[in-house]
């Protein structure tokens, strides 16, 4: 089988393109899978062609924000006539502009029209986040974008959600049948632990408003009072969507709260691995965490907002202390039992561990395989 597969990539960062390296390098692993075209976002002004491994071409193809560049998009699928068009995409995969995004979702029902087998994976929905944390009016028209944006996905020949419940919540909203739950993908990475000199808790990833940071900036105060030898590392730039957010604290911020930017997949084992706990103190919850997954890739505890999709990992077999978003003390207080029981910090290790395992990309991809197989010879 011949795919075309549409996201955001690396060297690009968020927008789904970690999710999109993770799963393409197990995709090219699958028997069934002869070719992988990653039909990629542009980086640096460059759209050159590049191999990445035996099965693997990256083409970039379009520019966040870019209208044209987005309906560049159809002509190269039908070059390249694959046999399944798989698009990874969110609410917000196209960049910040509601019109380019509105018009990445269109390409969905567009290339359905055009005869083609298209499976969509998305991670969230409009009408599951808290608008306002995301800096998004929850107008009547931003709404009514919302439910049309939803009705092209569902348009695909089959849609995986990240969620197990979405399956249930598009059955019950829109009596649609098609939905695929699909986890979202863990690797299993057991290195010899470090022991740095100081306690560290981790915050990670690309920040944004709904990211909770000035939630554990204010927990963090609280716990150093009681507790002096911590440190908190807030590893991650700026969300694209949005510029400069990190940078504001960065410059502000007092000692003992390291700030490393975007961090290089290499050193990625020395940041978690130094870590005694990975912090999610998010305002609402944009799909599964992705975070979430590689802490317990890693084998960390975590500590995390209670959110109906953070519960839900929870009750599938990953190990969190939830507290509710916004509540400092609550944060404050888990972060200091977390560090003060040792027990309970290498209960959660191994059962992250345990959870990892089993959503490994190896089983993420053979579950793709045999949606792109089930729609190929149906």
């Amino acid at each position: 089988m011949r795919v075309c597969f549409i996201s955001s990539y690396p060297p690009n960062r968020a927008r789904l393109s970690e999710y999109a390296q993770s799963l393409v390098r197990d995709l090219a692993t699958r028997p069934r899978i002869q070719r992988i075209y990653v039909l990629a976002d542009v980086v640096g002004g460059s759209t050159n062609r590049v191999a990445e491994g035996p099965k693997v071409e990256v083409l970039r193809v379009w520019r966040p924000d870019h209208v044209l560049s987005i309906l560049r998009l159809v002509p190269a699928i039908l070059r390249l006539r694959p046999d399944v068009v798989h698009f990874n995409v969110h609410f917000q995969s196209y960049g910040r502009s509601r019109l380019t995004n509105f018009l990445g979702l269109a390409l969905i029902p567009l290339c359905q029209r055009l005869g083609l087998r298209v499976v969509a994976t998305t991670h969230n929905f409009g009408e599951k986040v808290h608008l306002a944390s995301v800096q998004v009016k929850p107008s009547v028209l931003n709404k009514l974008g919302i439910f049309v944006a939803t009705k092209m996905l569902l348009s695909a020949s089959r849609l995986a959600v990240t969620v197990r419940s979405y399956v249930a919540y598009l059955q019950r909203r829109y009596g649609y049948g098609r939905a695929v739950y699909i986890p979202h993908g863990a690797a299993v990475i057991q290195q010899p632990p470090l022991d740095p000199p100081e306690r560290l808790v981790l915050m990670f990833g690309h920040m944004g408003p709904y990211k909770g940071l000035p939630t554990i900036l204010k927990a963090f105060e609280a716990v150093v009072a009681e507790k002096p030898g911590v440190r908190l590392v807030i590893a991650g730039a700026s969300h694209p969507n949005f510029p400069g957010y990190l940078e504001a604290y960065r410059r502000t911020y007092r000692p003992k709260v390291d700030f490393l930017g975007y961090v290089q997949e290499a050193d990625l084992g020395t940041v978690f691995g130094t870590a005694d706990v990975v912090v999610l103190p998010y305002l609402t919850a944009t799909g599964t965490s992705g975070v979430f997954h590689m802490a317990c890739s890693y084998g960390k505890p975590v500590i995390a907002s209670d959110l109906p999709e953070i519960r839900e990992m929870v009750r599938e077999g990953a190990a969190a202390l939830l507290v509710p978003p916004r509540d400092v003390t609550a944060l404050k207080d888990a972060i200091l039992k977390v560090l003060g029981n040792h027990g309970l910090a290498t209960r959660m290790r191994a059962q992250n561990l345990a959870y990892a395992r089993a959503e490994r990309w190896s089983v993420v991809a053979g579950a793709f395989e045999h949606v792109y197989a089930e729609l190929v010879h149906a």
